[in-house]
């Protein structure tokens, strides 16, 4: 949102300054004026044809009171509307650029989060042709490696002993059901 220089606001105050003053000096002189005529008029409802003549000044007069008095109720009730709206105005503009940034903000991280993700199933891909090998190697070995015929039993603890191939060859059946 870009700012008003300085000069031009002072500007701007003075010449909505100078403006009220006209306007209300303008105001003043319809008003008083229209006062002083009605007192006049007053003063010669003894006489007809005078009375006839100040009535018809009257008659010029009415209409600018009638817009003097139009215009400060206008000003009165439009001028706190009108600021109101241009305070929303700018809370809406402040709003806005907000939510580009916040916009900005998410899709950029967004790239980097697909740039990451991409790069964490290449790397997924990897280990899994890693560990395929790996299962082959393993599968050619348990087939080669001579089968136990008997259990044995550790004698201080009675529990079975579990021979590593048989071991490992239990984790590599585990290991093959994940990657499928």
């Amino acid at each position: 949102m870009s700012e008003q220089p300085v000069s031009e606001t002072t500007t701007g105050t003075v010449a909505g300054n100078l403006r009220e003053y006209v306007s209300a000096a303008l105001a003043g002189v319809v008003v008083l004026g229209t006062v002083a005529m009605m007192i006049m008029a007053f003063n010669y409802l003894s006489l007809p044809e005078e009375f006839d003549r100040v009535k018809d000044l009257l008659l010029f007069v009415n209409p600018l009171l009638g817009v003097v008095i139009g215009y400060y109720f206008n000003k009165a009730s439009s001028e706190p509307r009108a600021e109101t709206a241009e305070a929303a105005a700018k809370t809406a503009v402040v709003s806005a650029q907000q939510a580009t940034e916040a916009r900005e903000q998410a899709e950029a991280e967004a790239e980097v989060a697909t740039a990451e993700a991409e790069e964490a199933m290449g790397k997924a891909e990897e280990v899994k042709a890693a560990l395929k090998e790996v299962g082959e190697a393993a599968e050619r070995m348990i087939a080669a490696a001579p089968k136990p015929k008997t259990l044995s039993v550790d004698e201080t603890t009675g529990r079975p002993i579990v021979e590593p191939r048989l071991e490992f060859e239990m984790a590599w059946k585990r290991a093959q059901s994940l990657m499928e």
